[in-house]
């Protein structure tokens, strides 16, 4: 007995988050089949299939196999649209990587697969929460305080819930952590290992979203910058740029087929192409409709500051200002002491500020094209939870009437509870989560749920609701492709719907998510007239996902 206890006395720390990280992982694999599909899922399958096919058709000469595949291609939604060339310059690695799993594990239905998808998807957000884990104990030297600043890290509720269906912005997000690791590994220890592993993870980064060439363009002005300190570069450091310059656009073109038979060119065209997309919708936004392309200034820092729970807010900052405040003291100072930063701490502080300010900086510059809130920025999220330590570990050192740890405690139980509130209550929906400062009157300010992740609640409320042997039929008055949804349905609802466009305008059923690409006040085809009655709202506290109306 004296042995079990002297075991776990001096393995606590390493028992509590061996046991943190469990609980997450049962947590997800658990409720992985809670989430309703997303209106890119379908894409993103498709995308990986195409590729999968592709690959195959070059590397193996299994020709039944092949037509097998491609017969169940054909029946995707994308699978035209693919063929003819449109958007194949996507990214593809973890689509495809999908696609091969679904057909090792010889999965037939289509609900499943997409189930199979939030899994996998889920699993690279829980790999990446080791390594935010690592990342922040690393810099602050302290394991249980870095397993609370990982907690606040998966329980951002609107993070939390595209964990497991957002296959893009995610995926992308938590390589990026990864590559954050290896980029402060380096920092700490230069070597040929941390540096390789930094070059294909964020090589592996770049191959879901071409935004993680900014990652390692970031690294590499660091080392440079190194370089510049030090006033001369050593025959060593240059072997170690070759490295970087060599292994980076390798791995990128070894694991990105749409590269191989003119990598130059064809990456050019995939940076132009998503610098700015073309997309022609309207995005709303502060009660107004703007063009994607067109949204005002403040869009993206906003929608951060409305979908980040409150408390965790004021803390990311007072984290942000702290670490912009050392910056840009040491730059003044700049010519007295010839260094940008004056220990590894700060490198690794002044890092994540640039590779937080900088993205927001370009997307406002250069008038990016947006929509769909702020996902196509989640990889400067884990800065969030950064700056965030760093409030947590300012507050901790101050001498509060010598209750410093009485409030430091106080805080963090508060926030916890909060977090984990706001993911009960807003479960299997915490995509739509606004805080304080928005969730009243956000339906009438911003877009809820342009994910569609509510969609298929709602058509189950029209299974139970419709006992007749007659097909239910519906009318779509949103920008919504509610068809999507019979991919995640169960096979025996799937036959009783008969989805109709926005254009026929006298069906049984009208449904709606106020999702719109044109101000619906001058589309005839978003209006519900008056011989309907609603029949179905769901809702998450005082927000609206979608309603139901039904003919009188």
């Amino acid at each position: 007995m004296s042995y079990v206890k002297k075991f776990l006395k001096e393995n606590f720390d390493l028992i509590i988050i061996f046991l943190f990280f469990l609980f997450f992982f049962i947590v997800g694999i658990s409720i992985h089949k809670s989430f309703g599909i997303s209106n890119d899922e379908p894409f993103q399958r498709s995308v990986g299939y195409y590729w999968y096919i592709s690959i195959l058709e070059m590397f193996s000469s299994e020709t039944e196999n092949i037509n097998f595949l491609k017969q169940k291609f054909d029946q995707m939604y994308w699978s035209d649209y693919l063929k003819d060339g449109n958007l194949i310059q996507y990214g593809i690695l973890f689509d495809t990587f999908s696609a091969f799993v679904e057909e090792s594990l010889n999965v037939k239905e289509d609900q499943d697969a997409f189930y199979l998808k939030h899994l996998l998807t889920f699993i690279i957000f829980f790999l990446s929460s080791i390594f935010f884990f690592k990342i922040i104990n690393n810099r602050f030297k302290n394991e249980l305080f870095s397993l609370l600043v990982t907690f606040f890290y998966i329980s951002s509720p609107r993070i939390f819930a595209e964990a497991f269906y957002n296959c893009k912005d995610i995926v992308f997000m938590s390589l990026t952590v990864i590559s954050l690791y290896f980029a402060h590994k380096s920092f700490e220890s230069l070597n040929y290992k941390n540096l390789l592993l930094f070059s294909l993870f964020s090589a592996l980064a770049t191959n879901i979203r071409i935004m993680g060439i900014f990652l390692f363009s970031l690294f590499l002005i660091f080392f440079l910058l190194d370089c510049l300190e030090e006033k001369k570069i050593t025959k060593r450091k240059i072997y170690y740029l070759l490295a970087l310059l060599i292994s980076f656009p390798l791995i990128v073109y070894i694991f990105w087929p749409f590269l191989w038979d003119d990598p130059i060119n064809k990456f050019i065209f995939t940076i132009k192409s998503f610098a700015n997309y073309n997309w022609p919708g309207e995005v709303f936004y502060l009660g107004k409709f703007y063009r994607g392309s067109n949204l005002p200034w403040h869009y993206i820092p906003v929608l951060i500051m409305v979908t980040t729970p409150i408390l965790m807010l004021f803390f990311i900052i007072g984290g942000f200002f702290k670490i912009g405040k050392s910056f840009f003291t040491n730059f003044l100072n700049l010519s007295e002491k010839n260094k940008l930063w004056s220990n590894i701490n700060q490198k690794k502080d002044f890092f994540i500020l640039f590779f937080f300010i900088i993205p927001i900086f370009l997307v406002i510059v250069l008038e990016s094209t947006l929509y769909s809130g702020w996902r196509h920025l989640y990889f400067i999220y884990p800065s969030l939870i950064y700056f965030l330590a760093i409030s947590f570990m300012v507050i901790s050192k101050i001498d509060l009437l010598h209750k410093k740890k009485i409030i430091t405690v106080s805080l963090c139980a508060t926030l916890i509870i909060i977090n984990i509130f706001n993911l009960i209550k807003y479960h299997p929906y915490q995509n739509i989560f606004f805080n304080i400062l928005a969730e009243k009157k956000a339906n009438e300010t911003f877009e809820i749920d342009y994910w569609g992740l509510g969609n298929k609640e709602a058509l189950k409320f029209l299974t139970k609701k419709n006992n007749q042997s007659e097909k239910i039929e519906v009318r779509v008055a949103s920008f919504s492709p509610l068809q999507y949804t019979y991919l995640i349905l169960d096979k025996s609802d799937i036959d009783l719907f008969s989805i109709a466009g926005t254009v026929d305008l006298d069906q049984q059923f009208v449904f709606t998510n106020y999702i719109y690409d044109k101000n619906p006040v001058f589309e005839k085809k978003y209006f519900i007239s008056n011989n309907y009655y609603r029949v179905f709202t769901l809702k998450r506290g005082n927000i609206i996902l979608n309603e139901i109306f039904e003919k009188k």
